[in-house]
């Protein structure tokens, strides 16, 4: 039994640093381009904003930094932030008559502004292949934290009558105001993330890694991300 136990530590001892050795530590910063496909009702004609209320379609940029660990040549596990740029969008829009007040002039018109940034935490596990040559491929997968800030504008007619005194009559004028408002949501859930890459290494402590990702569910439509990054290997 002390024998088997002898061993036993014997091994762990050897395997210990065997694994550590394996292990390698990275950290990385990314560039990427932002594009976002968002689902949506429309409205035609549409000339007060009824559609605008979903975060607009557009392209964008963005960065970030990761730090992960591959525990084998074919197993890593990564922890990424990457944040997005504000996509904004400008619309001339009429403004909402409420029902029942005439309005003898041209109904006024008001900028409507819309922006939207996402902001994702990712926690991915990789499946990486036998490296053909410098060129090592890699896929992931995983979920990742999205948190979204949208600012959308609206605007609105108030109506008063201000009396006015005309001697000898007094009359009674109506009086209109444009109200402009600005609502800022924020959004916090889990969405999947797919990502593939391939990491071309300069050396042995340094690669570029073209990759692209994506992000979907819960978001209402997806956000692709494609870019590089430069990955420093301890």
């Amino acid at each position: 039994m002390k024998r088997a136990r002898f061993l036993f530590l014997c091994l762990a001892l050897f395997v210990a640093p065997s694994a550590r050795a394996q292990s390698r530590i990275y950290v990385s910063g990314d560039l990427f381009a932002e594009i976002t496909r968002m689902s949506r009702s429309t409205v035609t004609p549409d000339d007060i904003g009824l559609s605008n209320s979903a975060p607009v379609d557009g392209v964008t940029g963005g960065g970030g930094a990761r730090v992960g660990a591959f525990f084998s040549p074919e197993f890593s596990l990564e922890f990424g932030v990457d944040l997005g740029k504000t996509i904004s969008d400008e619309q001339t829009l009429s403004v909402p008559i409420p029902a029942g007040i005439v309005f003898p002039f041209p109904v006024p018109q008001f900028q409507s502004r819309t922006s939207t940034r996402f902001t994702a935490m990712s926690v991915l596990a990789g499946y990486h292949p036998p490296a053909r040559g410098r060129v090592h491929a890699g896929f992931r997968g995983g979920i990742s934290l999205m948190h979204t800030e949208r600012t959308s504008s609206s605007a609105s007619v108030s109506s008063s009558f201000v009396f006015t005194s005309i001697p000898p009559f007094t009359m009674v004028v109506p009086s209109l105001s444009v109200v402009t408002r600005d609502l800022t949501t924020i959004a916090n859930g889990l969405t999947a993330t797919l990502a593939a890459e391939a990491a071309i290494e300069a050396s042995r402590h340094f690669a570029v890694v073209p990759e692209m990702r994506v992000h979907a569910g819960g978001l209402g439509g997806f956000v692709l991300r494609p870019g590089v990054a430069a990955r420093w290997l301890w």
